[in-house]
């Protein structure tokens, strides 16, 4: 089966999984997006994910490999879960910047 069916998850302090999520559509493409406070909740999100045919979930760059496995194990390890990762010299430029 082609890869399509795609599941996006980010973390803030204010989002609610609840409330904040979204669908990207086209023929080829299906994203599910959802928006969660804490790893507790993006557990949740994932196992959502799975019911709705999602093939693989990214996470962003808020969360750590440990959350990443948090969610995999949530999952039972059905689909490949990855997460965003930052370079140092990125991560250093983040902090100047955001500081």
């Amino acid at each position: 089966m082609a890869l399509q069916r795609y599941g996006f998850i980010v973390k803030s302090a204010d989002l609610e999984m609840f409330k904040h999520h979204a669908r990207l559509q086209s023929d080829n493409f299906d994203m599910s997006v959802a928006g969660v406070s804490d790893v507790s909740q993006a557990c949740l999100v994932a196992q959502e994910m799975i019911t709705k045919g999602v093939q693989l979930i990214e996470m962003c760059g808020g969360f750590s490999g440990e959350d990443a496995q948090a969610v995999r194990d949530a999952i039972n390890d059905h689909i490949p879960v990855g997460y965003v990762q930052y370079t140092d010299e990125e991560r250093d430029r983040l902090k100047r910047e955001l500081s």
